[in-house]
């Protein structure tokens, strides 16, 4: 059997070591305009704060290590083109500009996703020099070098998700004066709700860092080519680096005829078929199930890309026990001294997705007072008001105090459709030295119930 990948970062990463560990025998060849595979992109704003000493530390696999596994691997070849009727590929050879062909029996898309531009701007003004981009390897070089370049004085993020607090956090810590602006009223609404965020705002405040929210770009001003300004519907912001980070489009073009979701990226089973025959997509440019809002919806994590390779693999090569059933998004963020995480939808989110809904938010201690030292930790529980099924749920302490962990409990619930009643009788244990008797999932369940739950 011949398998052609294209795309290979994480999601084609694992597709492909996973066929071959299963099946050596098996034909693969795997395409990618880029130079480079596996770069951890997560880690980009450590390695600007400084954290991460090595950039080159961000990756785990190479071209060599596929290749010694039995892969054709191409790099810096570009598909332009996928026949599915007639099974064939035709792909541009960025050194050369050669266009050729080949042909598959299944073909593995793994294309990922792209940056969103910010509409409304000429390209001109969009083109400044130290307008960047975070995502591949060299943009990690670039915003590396630029936190240490006296002459970068002042910095503006577009876009309040987390790569844009992360980069925020990473800049302010270089010494550089930062802005960071977002079209929403608050920082990361998808996964957050205020009784979180309010605190990540106040702290990213008292750190220094100017808040432009609610506030929609729309020009960029430059001196001799490089930029100076953003300029809002509300102000302008000096800018000496300004860095797009509002989001990602999955890049589905190449699949003109696949089911897709509103936003373009491919509807897939839970082996990773798409609509197509012989034609699997994984990664950023999937919809996979949302357990919580029970349809197919793009989440691109890092964590959906190595288990939708994983998929397809399995399906591939004939081996069943690894579907991906479905998903809830669950993610996590340590920022300020803030750590948060969440899984399912925020109150918000799901409010927007126009389910019916109430929440139970407390905070308390996270150990017995009567301990000589204790934390303090928030919950916050999304569901449904007439079946109460869990659809949602965030978690978050601060400085030395990191709950973020019972997140898998909690996402785990939400795929598996629990409701707060079956939580609550979940099989859990009580020891002074972690927790307390009413731990604090289960008293935000019965602060759900006190208050008309």
């Amino acid at each position: 059997m011949k398998v052609i990948v294209v795309g290979i970062n994480h999601a084609g990463t694992s597709a492909i070591r996973t066929l071959l560990t299963q099946n050596p025998e098996i034909q693969i060849n795997a395409y990618d305009r880029n130079t480079n595979i596996s770069f951890l992109g997560c880690g980009i704003a450590l390695a600007v704060g400084g954290t991460v000493k090595d950039v080159n530390s961000l990756f785990y696999c190479d071209q060599i290590r596929l290749e010694e596994m039995g892969a054709n691997v191409f790099m810096e070849h570009d598909v332009i083109k996928i026949d599915e009727v007639n099974k064939t590929v035709t792909i541009k050879n960025l050194s050369t500009r050669d266009i050729i062909e080949d042909s598959y029996d299944k073909l593995i898309y793994a294309a990922g996703s792209w940056p969103i531009d910010i509409p409304g701007i000429p390209a001109e003004h969009q083109n400044l020099e130290n307008i960047m981009l975070c995502k591949l390897f060299q943009h990690a070089e670039e915003l590396i070098q630029k936190a240490d370049e006296p002459n970068i004085e002042s910095v503006a993020v577009i876009g309040a998700g987390y790569i844009g607090i992360e980069l925020a956090e990473a800049y302010q810590k270089k010494g550089k004066k930062v802005t960071l602006i977002d079209f929403a009223d608050r920082v990361i609404p998808r996964y957050f709700d205020p009784e979180f965020t309010d605190k990540v705002e106040q702290d990213m405040l008292n750190s220094g860092i100017t808040l432009a929210l609610g506030e929609k770009v729309i020009d960029f001003e430059g001196i001799q080519g490089k930029v100076k300004s953003v300029i809002t519907d509300k102000g302008k912001y000096e800018a000496d680096l300004v860095i797009k980070a509002i989001g990602f489009k999955p890049n589905t073009e190449l699949l003109p005829h696949g089911k897709k979701v509103e936003n373009g990226a491919l509807v897939v089973d839970s082996q990773m078929r798409t609509s197509l025959p012989d034609v699997y997509a994984i990664g950023d440019a999937v919809a996979l199930y949302h357990a919580s809002l029970q349809k197919n919806q793009q989440v691109a994590l890092a964590t959906n890309a190595v288990k939708t390779g994983l998929a397809a693999a399995f399906s591939i090569n004939g081996i069943k026990g690894a579907e991906v059933q479905s998903i809830a998004g669950t993610n996590a963020i340590s920022v300020f001294n803030n750590n948060l995480a969440s899984t399912g939808l925020s109150e918000f989110a799901a409010r927007a997705a126009g389910l019916d809904i109430d929440s139970s938010f407390i905070e308390d201690a996270d150990r017995p007072e009567f301990m000589n030292e204790y934390g303090m930790t928030k919950i916050k529980l999304i569901y449904e008001k007439k079946t109460l099924r869990l659809v949602g749920a965030q978690v978050g302490s601060c400085d030395d105090i990191n709950h973020t962990e019972i997140i898998y409990y909690l996402a785990l619930a939400i795929q598996k459709s629990m409701t707060l009643p079956e939580i609550a009788f979940t099989d859990v244990y009580f020891l002074p030295h972690f927790n307390k008797p009413f731990n604090f999932i289960l008293t935000a369940i019965l602060h759900g119930y006190r208050t008309g739950l």
